[in-house]
């Protein structure tokens, strides 16, 4: 270290660290493990001081698993008994689901979790494959993100009382509830509607120029110096720290934002002064932190001489946490495919913090022009104070919405908030079940068990490579229509589950006696003599959204807050809900039972089946269905209210109006169509011309296309647009056979996964691209590297942007692509690429 004075954020550091024995109003945000005292850590965020408190466990609980009595042998569980990391063996009782019987185990303690990892190996276990703070949260039943007290080291659930309006709501939704989970709901209630704290955080954000052009730095190397980190937080601080590099001029700041820039003539310094303002908030959120922010600066902190323990960031296994408090990689929350669809509309189709931000904030980042080792130290500060600036608003756009969605996915998934922001949704659900099961002492099934119970289907899977038949998709009536409504099944598959009693140890029960309650288009039977689990959780949370917090947006007399909370609260419900078959149907989510999946799916064809033919028999025409939708074309109000009340009658299952289009073209082809709703937004199902590496050209038309049809209110108005999509792509279709685009207008842009070397079986057309630059620029490839290249007519068939020439340029694969992503949305329109090119005329099918 440089100096002594770099180490001023130490003492408070290690002062944070400190065991709590004493909290009010403390939100349980995470858990883990402390490998050096062998015990849990809680950590509390408090609503009082705005920092994160840690909970050192005392209560001697260590790492466990379990063993059958009848599955080993007296010799290896003497073995097991004879070991000094065992601490201890006792005999414990089960509820075997699988078996529906009670059942003797051995809990088998130990001195450290890496220990399970050799029982594992050494005979068949139950619940070894738990991480041991999941294993203490569930054991202790400490929910996370839900208000806790300390007192005296003693952990104490917090109450909160509902307004009377907010009680009576949930009454009559309890009321209508099946009496085996009335109790659930209320739990569920009393939980969901604890108070959403304004969390204080703090984005972050690194600049590192890279050796090279279009490399991104190697984190675990940090072989180039850190040149500026941007801060900007909830609470208002807005600083740029940036390095007062040799021949960098100071420039002009050019931007209105007042933030402050700070200059460091030593690395060493800008660093500490980053670390000191890490120790101060409870979360720290950046975008891809995990493999680049925290990661650069953790090794490169190392590579200045700092020690580990000088360093508030430790890294795990693809994964950065900060000392003391939380770190949120948006990166992977975004990446979430359930955040993407559920709680954001697919309103984003790339995963960069440019599209992303685009898409959402109607901002994007900073344009640069030329390289970064040119810019002024004030462009610099401007470059990197936009990406965290764009970073902190994604977490608090909407007053706050994606905060205090990940706080209530937390409370519904019992999981830690950093896990929630990382993990697939099937790892939300397997804690939300795994959970349950410990806390009613229900054995938790091995795959294996799962699978030995698993017998022969009788449906034939539509889709190749899955496992079962899927949802029923009806043939669309090719053409345009207009005022056509969609009617959603609301929450299908929750219903389904939850009316059919579907849960792994329900289908296909050991009941005899039970095996002619058949499940429809199946050999499945469902269990008459006990309720499933998982029809129990789903349906739970399928009643409390349908019937308490979807209702109680709408009531007036509530207060703003309570209304605010009540529509977080459904929207949450809405992402875990819409998930729930979809992991059924996943072998990647633990507790996947191939029979559940399948008399889920097939009860849900039954359910739209049946539902069509009711609709035809009172006059409503079906033009097209699609997994839990039906598009109606023109019904009354009175029609919509008739089919609604039949399915809740009939089927146990309510049906919302989910959307009317002003019109909707579709195409013969199933899950493709192009739909414009009434305030000119479009809807375009199946169609490809939003891949993020489309070539710039291609994108462009392909948005300049949506755009003409988003304009049309009549018929007469999409004939015009018709003929206006088709002269636009001829005229753009020409251009590129005059080879009058750009080359830059016509570039791939994609990563290396992996190193060229690493590519042995095949070579895909941008690590082709790669080895040129290597060569034309002496130069070793990477994977992160970005390569951009176009299609060519040379023996390669790619060359990279920077060596191609106009007259190399491959038009006929570039049509192929045109045809590709055009082919769909003209199916749709009416017309074939050929006709649009002028090889063919078709008929007019739409107006014929």
């Amino acid at each position: 270290m440089s100096s002594e004075s770099n180490l001023s954020y130490l003492p408070k550091l290690l002062e944070n660290e400190k065991n709590t024995p004493s909290l009010e109003n403390a939100l349980l945000m995470s858990a883990s493990y402390d490998g050096d005292l062998k015990v849990a850590v809680l950590k509390f965020y408090s609503t009082d001081t705005k920092k994160i408190h840690l909970w050192y466990d005392d209560t001697g609980h260590k790492p466990y698993c379990l063993i059958k009595q009848d599955s080993i042998s007296k010799e290896d569980m003497e073995t097991i008994r004879k070991r000094r990391d065992v601490v201890n063996i006792k005999e414990v009782g089960k509820k075997d689901l699988l078996n529906d019987r009670n059942v003797k185990m051995y809990k088998v303690t130990v001195a450290d979790p890496l220990v399970i990892l050799s029982i594992r190996e050494f005979t068949k276990s139950w619940e070894s494959d738990i991480k041991y703070y999941e294993n203490f949260l569930y054991d202790k039943g400490f929910q996370s993100c839900a208000f806790y007290n300390i007192v005296d080291s003693k952990i104490v659930s917090t109450r909160y009382e509902t307004s009377k309006a907010v009680r009576e709501s949930l009454d009559k939704t309890l009321k209508k509830a099946d009496d085996e989970i009335k109790k659930i709901i209320e739990e569920w209630a009393g939980l969901l509607s604890q108070p959403l704290p304004d969390i204080r955080r703090v984005a972050l954000d690194i600049e590192v120029i890279p050796a090279e052009v279009n490399r991104i730095p190697d984190p675990n190397e940090a072989a180039q110096e850190v040149v500026a980190v941007s801060l900007v937080g909830s609470d208002g601080v807005k600083e740029v720290l940036v390095l007062n590099r040799k021949g960098a001029e100071i420039g002009v700041k050019s931007v209105e934002d007042s933030y402050e820039m700070k200059l460091f003539d030593k690395e060493s310094d800008l660093l500490s002064s980053v670390f000191s303002r890490i120790t101060e908030y409870p979360v720290v959120v950046t975008f891809n932190g995990d493999d680049f922010d925290l990661n650069y600066l953790y090794h490169r902190a190392l590579k200045q001489g700092f020690k580990k323990e000088e360093i508030p960031i430790k890294l795990g296994n693809n994964v950065a946490y900060i000392r003391p408090g939380v770190h949120v990689d948006l990166y992977k929350t975004f990446n979430n495919r359930s955040i993407q669809i559920y709680a954001f509309n697919n309103k984003y189709s790339e995963h960069t913090l440019n599209s992303i931000s685009e898409a959402l904030l109607d901002e994007g980042k900073l344009v640069l022009e030329g390289e970064m080792k040119d810019l002024t130290l004030n462009r610099l500060a401007e470059y990197c104070y936009q990406d965290s600036k764009l970073t902190l608003q994604l977490t608090s756009f909407n007053d706050n919405l994606l905060i205090k969605l990940l706080l209530i996915i937390s409370r519904i998934a019992k999981m830690p908030l950093d896990d929630v922001s990382r993990l697939a949704v099937s790892n939300w659900i397997k804690s939300m079940m795994y959970f349950e099961h410990r806390r009613r002492n229900f054995l938790i099934p091995r795959r294996s068990d799962l699978e030995e119970k698993e017998q022969g289907l009788t449906s034939e899977s539509v889709i190749k490579g899955k496992k079962y038949k899927g949802a029923i998709v009806v043939e669309p009536k090719a053409g345009v229509y207009f005022n056509v409504s969609v009617l959603d099944f609301a929450s299908l598959y929750p219903s389904l589950i939850k009316v059919f009693n579907l849960s792994y140890e329900t289908v296909r029960c050991i009941h005899d006696e039970c095996k002619s309650n058949k499940i429809p288009e199946t050999d499945h039977w469902q269990c008459r003599k006990r309720h499933g689990i998982a029809s129990s959780i789903i349906g739970s949370l399928r009643d409390i959204r349908v019937d308490y917090y979807k209702p109680l947006t709408k009531q007036q007399i509530l207060r703003p807050d309570e209304r605010a909370l009540a529509n977080i609260v459904s929207q949450a419900l809405k992402v875990i809900l819409n998930a729930a078959y979809g992991v059924m149907g996943s072998d990647i989510y633990p507790l996947y039972y191939l029979p559940a999946a399948d008399a889920t799916a097939a009860l849900g064809r039954y359910a739209i089946t049946r539902t069509i033919y009711k609709s035809n028999e009172i006059g409503i025409e079906v033009v097209y269905g699609d997994t839990d939708s039906l598009f109606l074309r023109n019904p009354s109000e009175e029609a919509v209210n008739t089919i609604k009340n039949w399915a809740e009658n009939e089927l146990g299952i309510e049906l919302d109006l989910d959307k009317t289009y002003r019109y909707v073209a579709f195409s013969s082809r199933k899950k493709n169509y192009l739909g414009v709703l009434k305030d000119g937004s479009v809807d375009v199902k199946g169609l490809t011309g939003k891949k993020s590496q489309t070539p710039k050209f291609i994108k462009k038309a392909f948005y300049d296309t949506v755009e003409i049809l988003s304009r049309v209110t009549s018929e007469s108005d999409f004939q015009k647009a018709r003929e206006e999509i088709k002269k636009q792509l001829r005229a753009k279709y020409l251009a590129l056979k005059k080879k009058q685009i750009p080359i830059e207008d016509l570039a791939f842009k994609i990563m290396m996964s992996k190193n060229p070397q690493a590519y042995t079986k095949s070579r895909p057309q941008h690590v082709k691209a790669a080895e040129q630059i290597a060569e034309n620029d002496d130069r070793e490839m990477k994977a992160g590297d970005i390569i951009s290249f176009v299609k060519t007519t040379s023996s390669a068939g790619v060359k990279p942007v920077s060596t191609a020439k106009l007259d190399e340029i491959d038009t006929k694969k570039y049509e192929e692509y045109m045809r590709s992503t055009f082919d769909q949305i003209l199916d749709a329109l009416g017309y074939d690429f050929d006709e649009i090119v002028g090889a063919t005329k078709l008929e007019d099918f739409f107006w014929s």
